[in-house]
């Protein structure tokens, strides 16, 4: 249970990361997503998301409820 918390709190903090664009990696998480996702999951943009913005916007709220679930599960 530990170590799934570990990783949850990871998982957030990188999420958190990408959402404040931190020295572009938000920028590197868009060209990757337009990379790796199949034209059915794609915008006319490219991305699985219709802008930078909205991308950083979403994962900045899952980021928080990673960081919050996994200091839940730590502190169990």
């Amino acid at each position: 249970m530990l170590l799934c918390g570990v990783l949850t709190l990871i998982a957030g903090g990188a999420f958190i990361v990408v959402a404040c664009g931190y020295r572009g990696v938000d920028i590197w998480v868009w060209d990757w997503a337009d990379v790796t996702f199949s034209p059915r999951y794609r915008t006319r943009w490219g991305s699985p998301w219709k802008s930078l913005e909205r991308m950083r916007l979403q994962l900045g709220f899952m980021g928080v409820a990673l960081v919050i679930l996994g200091l839940v599960t730590v502190t169990r």
